[in-house]
């Protein structure tokens, strides 16, 4: 697969807004080159989920961002064990082949493409990789630390996402569906009279599939309550 596009797109990322326009791009590519595959991906882009619990736009890219940010400062804080790298991903073309991150601040989680052959045995997605003497040998150390601090910050967002989320459903409230997706839609809280809407999850799939987008829904009893012409 040819990787130009995406390491162009990570190259000197520098600051949070970067990161933010970064997100906005990869997401653009993988869903294009990657996700259509069926790559699986510790974050994934479409429909994600993080132990079994659904995960909305907004705090996927949040995700997406902070995972940057980890692997970045935890690099930079260990240069002294050599460059660093991070299997994020199957390649989409060749499930022999991973897709790696080069975890320095210079090169701006550059990504290159790896076949099994080419790693150490036992390197899997999630593994963080060094180089010694032109041969990648796994950090275990790093692997591990690396997983506690993903595992801890999606843990974090996810409450987030719930607080989130519960904010949003009011009792009494009319919400207008603005566009809907396989397992999600969007929806517009009319009672606040809010110019934002909010991706909801926990829409009820048969619902779902039987409602058209701008139908109006109540929240009653927490649950959605489609509203009579």
């Amino acid at each position: 697969m040819n990787l130009d596009i995406f390491n162009d797109l990570v190259n000197d990322v520098k600051n949070s807004n970067e990161i933010q326009n970064l997100i906005k791009e990869v997401k653009k590519y993988l869903e294009n080159n990657i996700i259509k595959n069926d790559v699986k991906e510790e974050i994934t882009l479409v429909n994600p989920t993080y132990d079994s619990e659904r995960i909305i736009t907004k705090y996927r890219d949040e995700m997406l961002t902070k995972r940057l940010e980890i692997l970045n400062n935890y690099a930079q804080n260990t240069k002294y064990k050599g460059e660093m790298y991070y299997i994020y991903s199957k390649n989409s073309e060749n499930e022999n082949n991973y897709n790696l991150c080069i975890c320095e601040e210079d090169k701006s989680h550059i990504v290159i493409e790896k076949s099994q052959e080419e790693l150490p045995s036992g390197a899997i997605v999630g593994s963080v990789l060094r180089k010694n003497n032109d041969r990648f040998i796994i950090d275990e150390k790093a692997t591990k630390t690396i997983s506690e601090k993903l595992d801890n910050m999606k843990s974090q967002l996810l409450e987030e996402q719930r607080e989130f989320l519960a904010s949003q459903r009011i009792e009494g409230h009319m919400y207008e569906m603005a566009e809907k997706s396989e397992d999600r839609v969007l929806l517009f809280d009319i009672t606040a009279g809010n110019d934002e809407g909010f991706e909801e999850i926990d829409f009820p799939l048969e619902l779902l599939n039987e409602s058209k987008e701008g139908e109006l829904f109540v929240f009653e009893d927490g649950e959605y309550i489609k509203v009579d012409d």
